[in-house]
């Protein structure tokens, strides 16, 4: 008897004599669905023991057969809503296999004999046997992730793909309870989070070193205005490291330092509803719903919906944000499925600018670090975001599938702050504009309005040729982005202010005419082919290419200024992972990207901003338990926006380059059926490789520490008395990280330690957890004109509840 392959899809190979069983049990209580109840099924054409194992995980049904049996069968894809008699009907279509219920949990296929008997599988006579654990990419307990679509738009095992691809899955997101989506990502290496308390007109997270963009369901975000933050529609969340550019180009191109796709809640067949409210101090409150409710078989309707007030240790800031989600499915249960799904969201908050270096992390006196600077009066500034979009999935045949993708949105927000005005006239104002205390304040406004069209198309090809197993992926897309604003300012301070004994006495008050007079235009399309393909097994290959156009029109009418640029070029991703053992792989990949430039006042035509990585690496998945990666990279990045100084007239032009090298690890370790532990490490070096930025070359960018990490460990009591009962500790740390570009200043290393505890049933959810159990005191840099610092907020107490229903 040949023995099956082990890793993948969480196999594990065992000399014995019995059968081949799949234990899934998806979610928390492991019952096996009504064999004439329907389910919903999204299984994607592939191998059939692989597509047996998500079937199992959705039905929580056992099967058992033969390894030698399905070794080289393919089942077509599984779309829609069945009973696991009619589901298990569509995988076998073809293959020659029937099956039977050994009792209400276990289904055994059997095969016909040489003379066409049919020839059932004996225990007494197989040699080996596969044991397949329960599959942690549809356990909602499981912090481990087999599979992920943001790296290829195919549904990948991610020991298969040769980048660093990693998934916060809901399991984290719920034992740690966190409250935002900034708070999520430091459970992934290499990335700096933007702080909640910055006004959402702009996204400054950071992934290795360089800017990343937040995308929604694949569509990219851009400046992400509207409420950030919010976790209440968010199933999961993938983080793509480094330049991405052939599948993911919208609104003016590539991000740099990576992606992060936020993948939303959909509809699902079985109605359910929970309402909640999470609640602690600094007046924080935030009521919640999640509504699922199917309309009839062939529409499916979901709704979530969340409203935040808080204060905050800051003076003065007080916060609205809201967020509305609704979504339709439309399905007729076979080979066709249109979702239609909606946001809108808005942020009310005074604008935050931080406290300026000298006199927090440096100067010989000290600012009080809960100081607001600005009137206490100060209107709220506000950021929205509205948009809807559809993706139509179809099935072709068992070969072709195709989806097509498109969306509507809108968004601006308003920005008014009195600002700090420091040496030589500067905004980043880290140091005195009069020693040794005393900054002017100057009134401003920031107002942008943006509008988004975007339109996807790909098919999808699967098949196998010879020993090799193949996806193919042709596609295109367009998106046109208007971005268009103002930025008024007093051109002199229209008061100072004592920092060491600030009064803020003058209103605030409108410096300008409050008319539109920058306008951009960026649009981007291209069309990319991608192939991946598994040699013998063990060698998994991916190639692709993209022919990239990005066109950006700006005009200035206060100014007069105005370019227009127009950029084509073919930008390559390239990978290899070859499987050392059924545990260990290594992989190697190099990937471009392209971006246009932000409306600025250049000295000359503007050049695209260009990247490019190389990173390799190995990923492990050892006894099905502890599954991470180790990677190195190196990020080249040239033609960014830099003021040339020899310029009468300062402007702007594309030649600065800068460098991101480093090495992280990801892993998370399921150590017994309770316990649960995640950790992340990364040593990161970002620095200016030349010195048209006005710094000398091999200074450090702002904002990156050369050290960060996060461990974290949760148990969930198996006692029957206590089940339900968990408990959960974790830390954050990171060294000094600059704060300007010249590092003239630097905040200190900092750790956080968090905790939590819960109970959760299948009709209600109670928890508490502590941010900052240690009451650490300490300052990191916001990116307020590209430098100022925060402080901490001391130990918080947040609580929870819900009722599902």
């Amino acid at each position: 008897m040949k023995l099956s392959k082990g890793r993948k899809q969480g196999q594990k190979t065992i000399k014995a004599a019995g059968v081949l069983a799949i234990l899934l049990a998806a979610g928390q209580d492991g019952y096996a669905a009504d064999a004439g109840k329907a389910v919903q099924f999204n299984i994607p054409a592939q191998s059939l023991s692989t597509a047996l194992i998500r079937f199992s995980a959705d039905t929580k049904l056992q099967v058992l057969y033969d390894s030698a049996v399905a070794e080289h069968l393919q089942a077509p894809a599984l779309n829609g809503s069945y009973t696991p008699e009619q589901a298990l009907g569509q995988l076998l279509k073809g293959t020659g296999l029937n099956y039977r219920y050994s009792d209400d949990k276990t289904i055994t296929l059997e095969a016909p004999s040489h003379q066409g008997q049919v020839q059932k599988v004996n225990a007494t006579t197989l040699q080996a046997m596969t044991v397949v654990g329960k599959n942690e990419a549809d356990d909602s307990t499981a912090y481990t992730v087999t599979h992920a679509a943001t790296a290829t738009k195919t549904d990948t095992p991610i020991m298969e793909t040769p980048m660093s691809i990693q998934v916060i899955p809901k399991a984290v997101t719920d034992d740690q309870q966190t409250i935002t989506v900034e708070e999520s990502l430091r459970n992934v290496s290499s990335v700096v989070p933007r702080l909640s308390t910055v006004s959402p007109n702009f996204e400054p997270t950071l992934i290795r070193g360089f800017a990343a963009r937040q995308f929604i369901d694949g569509f990219n975000q851009y400046l992400n205005a509207g409420d950030q933050g919010s976790m209440v529609n968010i199933e999961r969340i993938e983080v793509l490291k480094g330049a991405n550019a052939v599948l993911y180009a919208g609104g003016n191109g590539s991000p740099v330092g990576g992606m992060i796709n936020l993948v939303s809640k959909l509809p699902k067949k079985e109605a359910f509803y929970e309402v909640g409210v999470k609640a602690g101090l600094y007046d924080f409150a935030q009521p919640f719903v999640d509504l699922n409710q199917p309309i009839n078989d062939n529409v499916l309707f979901r709704f979530t919906g969340e409203y935040t007030n808080s204060s905050s240790n800051i003076d003065v800031l007080d916060t609205d944000r809201f967020n509305v989600n609704p979504t339709l499915t439309f399905t007729n249960n076979d080979d066709t499925t249109f979702t239609l799904q909606g946001k809108f969201s808005r942020w009310e908050q005074q604008d935050y600018q931080g406290l300026p270096a000298t006199g927090t992390v440096a100067g010989n006196f000290r600012i009080r670090p809960e100081l607001f600077i600005g009137p206490d009066d100060i209107a709220k500034s506000n950021s929205e975001f509205y948009g809807v979009w559809g993706t139509l999935d179809h099935k072709l045949n068992d070969i072709w599938s195709f989806t097509a993708k498109g969306r509507y949105s809108h968004s601006k927000f308003d920005t008014l702050s009195q600002n700090l005005l420091g040496k030589g006239f500067s905004f980043g104002a880290d140091q005195p504009l009069v020693p040794p205390s005393t900054w002017g304040l100057v009134n401003s406004e920031l107002g942008q309005e943006q509008e988004e069209k975007s339109v996807q198309v790909y098919g999808t090809a699967k098949f196998d040729l010879g020993p090799t197993k193949n996806t193919v992926l042709l596609g295109a897309d367009f998106t046109e982005l208007d971005d268009d604003g103002f930025m008024d300012f007093d051109m002199m301070p229209v008061a100072f202010v004592d920092l060491a004994a600030p009064t803020f006495s003058t209103p605030y008050s409108y410096p300008g005419t409050r008319q539109q007079t920058q306008f951009t235009r960026n649009t981007t399309y291209g069309g990319y082919v991608q192939l991946q393909s598994t040699i013998y097994d063990r060698l998994h290959l991916l190639a692709s290419v993209r022919r990239a156009n990005v066109t950006t029109d700006f005009v200035n009418t206060a100014s007069g200024s105005k370019f227009n640029s127009d950029e084509g070029r073919f930008l390559p991703n390239v990978g290899g992972l070859i499987d050392i053992t059924d545990e260990f792989s290594l992989f190697v990949d190099y990937s471009e990207g392209m971006r246009g430039q932000g409306g600025a006042n250049y000295a000359s035509t503007p050049k695209p901003e260009l990247s490019n990585q190389i990173e390799a690496g190995i990923k492990f998945d050892i006894a099905e338990q502890l599954t991470g990666q180790l990677a190195v990279y190196q990020i080249e990045r040239e033609n960014v926006r830099v003021t040339d100084f020899t310029d009468a007239q300062f402007r702007s032009v594309t030649k600065g380059q800068q460098r991101s090298t480093g090495i992280e690890t990801d892993a998370t370790w399921q150590v017994t059926g309770g316990l649960s532990l995640l950790g992340n490490y990364a040593f990161t070096e970002a620095e200016f490789t030349d010195s048209l930025a006005g710094v000398p070359d091999g200074n450090r960018l702002p904002g990156v520490p050369k050290h960060s990490g996060r461990f974290w460990a949760n148990y969930a009591f198996q006692d029957a008395m206590l089940r339900g009962w968990s408990i959960g500790s974790g830390i954050y740390a990171q060294s000094s990280a600059y704060v300007d570009k010249a590092n003239l200043f630097s905040t200190e290393s900092f750790y956080t330690i968090d905790a939590d505890i819960a109970y959760r049933t299948k009709a209600y959810k109670l928890g508490v957890s502590i941010k900052n159990l240690t009451d650490n005191d300490y300052f990191q840099r916001l990116n307020y004109f590209d430098t100022r610092v925060t402080p901490s907020q001391g130990t918080t107490v947040y609580f929870s509840g819900s009722v599902i229903f």
